[in-house]
């Protein structure tokens, strides 16, 4: 044995290759901290030097940056010096919460629920640092005893690239029109966005009298109120991405909400008065309260709308008048507004099944206009050159509708006598006789026709056509068809503007349309158009609380029924249900809004109104949880 060890502690015999020399003689390796940037995207070893081998080997440029290094005691001297600067911040903002005014702290809370960085939490408690040092210590002690209704507002400092490029079409000031902000950019950006989507569609404000009088910043205007312009405000925060249009930026249900309380004080303040402001700006809060969800509230204004539509009315004629074109400016914003809410609340009562609250006016309607003058619209806040709006013919247009409309709502849903079937069959071909010479009568400018470019208020008033039609009550194929036309619609506006952002009483006649096509989805014309549609819904649930609860509804009820939505559309409702809906995503809806599928009869012993609709899904979807 000791020879075989022996033998194995032999050298080997010398090979013809090189032998390498020991580990202990080879020069020690630089051990490198930062590779160069071709190097780290590869997540490969780089040799330290500029350029490194692997670069120099494919004559590529290479580059090191020594401050990637987090190694390197300057990067991490650097990243010490952040934290105790982050430190400093959240230290004084503390500070700041315990000695503060009631107001001071209101506000610092609603700047840090608004997401707001440090950078701007820190500007904030320098600006009211400065402002306690110049004032003296009789500041805190006046905060304490402000009232509760007291708002104090935030200096904003957001850099956001949309609000650098934006451009609003009108530019006017926010005081002494609104408490809830100082920022003249983000007022004009919001009173563009109504004249552009919702007034287009549904106007009942003369337009040019009232940003006239909203730029002079006079309370004691004719056309302008803090009233009006809050209740646009918050009409309008649900078209806007803004950070600024929600009360809370991660709650989607708070769009407009500071608006809203606002206006809804602001009416409290004028005391009973009737002016022309006072009525569009409860005509605007209405609507905006039925889009928030709560149009339980919304039909309460409607009532006070009506009082004070006729007390307005009946004022006109012994009105003074200092001059000649205040006169001619009065009538002309008379004719508007009360034109303007006989569309608005009749639209309304067809929607929600409801009798009208207001007659037709007495005053003869705006008559059209149509000539190269008249006001342009603009596709805002995408920007591009203006195109003819043609504002004055829709108006004239939607007004004659509207008295169409007037007459099958009163039959059908006065609240007092349920119409026969021969009343309501003679009347269906009234109707419809009256709605063909309707279209049959419209302005060139407001037809549909190949290649003209369509404005979205004038795809509204087809779309009001046809749902008007009342689907529920005519034979299934015209239903249907009449809802193909409405999703083809809004195909036109998805390829013209998009689908981002389209006017929101076209959630009214997507809803009516998708319950109707739940009766024929085993027809691929059928399930295209539904898809179509429910792709608009979405979109339109994310900017108002109204469309997320028919969403809802659309999806509930297909479940009950029993129908197999489309597959394209499956992982739509599963996004939704997951981040838009959520858990009990009916609560702060209070409407009244009809599910079309129980009023059908295609889904018995239901409830019809909405808000009670989602809160028993909502219970039996907590039971079927808590039973697994």
């Amino acid at each position: 044995m000791t020879s075989e060890r022996k033998q194995r502690l032999l050298a080997p015999a010398a090979s013809k290759d090189p032998v390498p020399p020991p580990l202990s003689s080879l020069p020690p390796q630089r051990k490198v901290s930062t590779a160069c940037s071709n190097c780290r995207a590869r997540k490969a070893r780089c040799s330290g030097t500029a350029p490194c081998d692997w670069c120099a080997s494919r004559d590529l440029p290479c580059s090191i940056d020594e401050a990637t290094d987090s190694r390197r005691k300057i990067n991490i001297k650097r990243k010490i010096d952040s934290l105790e600067g982050d430190r400093d911040v959240l230290t004084r903002i503390l500070d700041s919460l315990r000695s503060s005014g009631l107001t001071r702290t209101r506000s610092l809370l609603q700047l840090i629920r608004s997401n707001a960085s440090l950078e701007e939490l820190q500007l904030f408690v320098d600006d009211q640092l400065q402002i306690a040092n110049t004032l003296g210590s009789t500041v805190e002690d006046d905060e304490v005893q402000m009232s509760d209704e007291s708002i104090f507002k935030i200096p904003r400092r957001v850099l956001n690239p949309k609000r650098l490029a934006d451009q609003p079409v009108f530019r006017v000031p926010a005081k002494p029109w609104t408490r809830v902000t100082d920022d003249d950019d983000f007022v004009s950006h919001l009173i563009s966005l109504y004249f552009t989507w919702r007034h287009a569609c549904f106007p009942c404000i003369d337009r040019d009298l009232f940003i006239r009088d909203m730029k002079a910043a006079k309370l004691k205007s004719q056309f302008c109120s803090p009233f009006l312009v809050n209740a646009i405000l918050a009409d309008a925060c649900a078209y806007s991405d803004y950070a600024e249009a929600y009360e809370v930026p991660s709650d989607l249900s708070t769009r407009g909400t500071h608006f809203y309380y606002e206006a809804k004080r602001c009416f409290e303040q004028e005391d009973g008065h009737t002016t022309i402001a006072t009525v569009q700006g409860l005509a605007v809060l209405s609507t905006c309260a039925c889009f928030m969800g709560k149009d339980r509230r919304g039909w309460i204004y409607q009532g006070q709308l009506a009082f004070a539509a006729k007390e307005l009315e009946r004022t006109l004629p012994s009105i003074s008048y200092s001059s000649l074109t205040e006169k001619s400016e009065i009538e002309r914003a008379m004719g508007v507004t009360l034109w303007g809410l006989y569309t608005t609340t009749i639209a309304q009562a067809f929607a929600y099944q409801r009798p009208p609250l207001i007659e037709k006016p007495s005053c003869p309607c705006p008559p059209s206009t149509h000539n190269d003058n008249d006001p342009l619209w603009h596709h805002y806040p995408h920007g591009g050159d203006g195109l003819q709006g043609h504002f004055m013919c829709y108006f004239n247009s939607l007004s004659e509708l509207t008295t169409i409309v007037d007459v099958w709502c009163t039959l059908l849903f006065d609240g007092f006598t349920k119409p026969s079937r021969d009343e309501v069959h003679n009347m269906e071909g009234k109707v419809r006789t009256l709605l063909v010479e309707w279209e049959r009568t419209l302005q060139p400018c407001l037809r549909i026709e190949s290649g003209r470019v369509m404005l979205p208020h004038v795809l509204s008033a087809y779309g009001c056509e046809s749902q008007w039609s009342s689907p529920d009550r005519h034979p299934e194929e015209v239903a249907l068809s009449s809802a193909r036309q409405i999703a083809g619609l809004m195909e036109v506006h998805r390829t013209l503007w998009g689908i981002d952002i389209f006017p929101a009483s076209h959630i009214q006649w997507i809803t009516v349309s998708m319950f109707t096509l739940l009766g024929g989805l085993d027809v691929p014309v059928n399930q295209e158009a539904f898809t179509t549609l429910a792709v608009a819904a979405k979109v339109a649930s994310r900017r108002w609380p109204i469309a997320k609860g028919t969403l809802r509804a659309i999806q509930v009820t297909a479940r009950k029924m029993g129908v197999d939505l489309p597959a394209e559309t499956a992982a739509l409702f599963i996004d939704f249900e997951k981040e838009i809906w959520e858990p009990k995503g009916g609560k702060g809806i209070s409407s009244l809004y009809p599910n079309f599928a129980v009023l059908a009869g295609s889904l018995p012993d239901d409830e019809v109104e909405l808000d009670k609709f989602l809160e028993k899904q909502d219970v039996l979807n907590t039971s079927d949880r808590d039973g697994e």
